[in-house]
């Protein structure tokens, strides 16, 4: 029987804190990896077996030609020596980011084609052949793309130009919503699709039939009239991405609100400097960067080294095996949800969250037995005690909607943050408002009964605890 793989991390705004990921970092250290030799690291991307992959001249070579390097992360968030992949190099890379999916072991890279001349995306197969080694490598199918309009009807090829005109040079993928959308930079010779830049980043998505849909434009919010590059997303809420929009190479961050990515932000000091920086990449441990800061003017590696502080550094503890799980499901624990739409001062609810819960609940339902905290935040208008009452009803009104969906009241926590972890410290406008009025929802680490007792079982006892005046606000509410 195959097993049936479930994988879903859709915002990680609390257990990959994406929302503050490089917030977190602020009080650190920024450090240049030990890696870095004086040669310039072009690019960096997670990799299989908690690897990273680089790009850097060979040594032993006298071209300056990157080329693939893998290496080890440590502990500490420090690379271990980098290794030359004879692997990586026979499937002629093009320098920059990949794409590696850990569940599927399917790798999607650009590579450059002669026959064309010019960067187009590739995949390899899934699962492994031989010492690890990926099984087949075969270009991606894209609707519009690399593909003449042969015997399909024309009903079928009326909706997209066989190959994107003008589109070219697909670089730099990255994965998002699990495996089955890429983002990735192409750029335009001419101003169509939506294209605004001499480079975007754009997307596509997958289809049933192992086809991925036609390019579409990330939209304003994330690209400009300069070159925008190396997107790289968190719990698909969340993205870092490389822009020349004011002159310099800068990394900056949006987030996915109301169906779209909104006007993305220059992300302050230590991430940016008078000098390059790009190619922000981040998960719940570890976070890197590239910049020539350094006053050689190198392209090196950057990270985040804590200072030493023994109450960051707990002991390691060993924890008992969980019950072996049922063989034909397997599922990713770093699952969250992050539920907006909610109004100033409001608990009620707009139909734009009601479309959003809906898909909550089905994401919920993938994940049978398990206990889910739902936190309730608004943001900074109100008093402190007035704002932790109100974050407290969302979240017990969420609570209650989801009992009413079959879920039980013993497997729902409900906790309330007032104002105290917002999404965007000093909001400005109504969008960044927004982003701090939020209940948010995740999977809580297994714990034993006796740690349940407190938690509220029955429906009856969840309705005796919502207020009168709640009610779900079908009508688009005022502010």
């Amino acid at each position: 029987m195959s097993k049936r793989i479930i994988t879903t991390a859709l915002s990680t705004l609390l257990v990959l804190s994406a929302h503050s990921v490089d917030r977190q970092y602020m009080d650190q250290d920024l450090k240049a990896a030990s890696i870095n030799k004086g040669v310039n690291e072009n690019s960096i991307s997670y990799y299989k077996d908690g690897q990273l992959l680089i790009f850097k001249p060979n040594p032993k070579s006298k071209s300056d030609k990157p080329e693939p390097f893998t290496c080890t992360i440590k502990p500490d968030g420090d690379l271990g020596k980098p290794k030359y992949s004879k692997e990586l190099s026979k499937l002629n890379l093009a320098p920059g980011t990949v794409a590696y999916d850990s569940v599927s072991n399917v790798m999607y890279f650009s590579r450059y084609t002669s026959q064309e001349h010019d960067y187009a995306l590739y995949q390899t197969g899934g699962g492994a052949s031989g010492k690890g080694k990926f099984a087949s490598v075969e270009k991606m199918r894209i609707d519009g793309v690399g593909t003449e309009r042969g015997k399909e009807s024309f009903l079928l090829t009326a909706g997209w130009n066989y190959r994107v005109k003008g589109l070219t040079g697909f670089r730099n993928p990255s994965l998002a919503k699990n495996g089955t959308r890429i983002y990735f930079t192409a750029r335009l010779n001419k101003r169509k699709n939506g294209n605004l830049g001499s480079t975007d980043i754009y997307y596509i998505d997958k289809k049933p039939d192992g086809s991925w849909t036609y390019p579409q434009n990330a939209g304003k919010g994330i690209n400009s009239y300069g070159r925008d590059d190396y997107a790289f997303c968190l719990g698909d809420t969340v993205m870092y991405y490389t822009s020349t929009r004011k002159g310099n190479v800068d990394i900056y961050k949006s987030y996915f609100i109301n169906g779209e990515w909104i006007k993305g932000n220059n992300l302050p000091a230590p991430y940016n400097s008078h000098a390059n920086d790009q190619n922000l990449i981040a998960n719940e441990n570890t976070l890197y960067m590239i910049s020539n800061r350094d006053p050689k003017g190198h392209d090196d590696i950057y990270l985040f080294r804590r200072r030493p502080d023994t109450a960051l550094i707990p002991t390691p503890v060993p924890i008992p095996a969980e019950p072996e799980p049922d063989p034909i499901l397997e599922v990713r624990k770093d699952w969250n949800f992050v539920l907006f739409y909610f109004d100033f001062d409001k608990s009620v609810l707009t139909q734009q969250f009601l479309d959003q819960f809906h898909e909550l609940v089905n994401e919920m339902k993938q994940f049978p037995g398990e206990t889910f905290e739902i936190a309730g935040h608004c943001d900074q208008r109100g008093s402190d005690a007035y704002n932790m009452k109100l974050s407290d009803k969302r979240a017990k009104f969420v609570r209650k909607m989801l009992i009413e969906e079959g879920f039980p009241g013993s497997k729902l926590v409900t906790k309330a943050f007032g104002e105290s972890v917002p999404v965007v410290a000093d909001p400005k406008s109504e969008d960044e408002f927004q982003l701090n009025r939020r209940v948010e929802v995740r999977i809580l680490p297994r714990v034993s009964a006796s740690a349940q007792d407190t938690v509220r079982t029955s429906r009856d006892e969840a309705e005796k605890q919502m207020p009168a005046d709640y009610k779900i606000d079908d009508t688009k509410a005022s502010k």
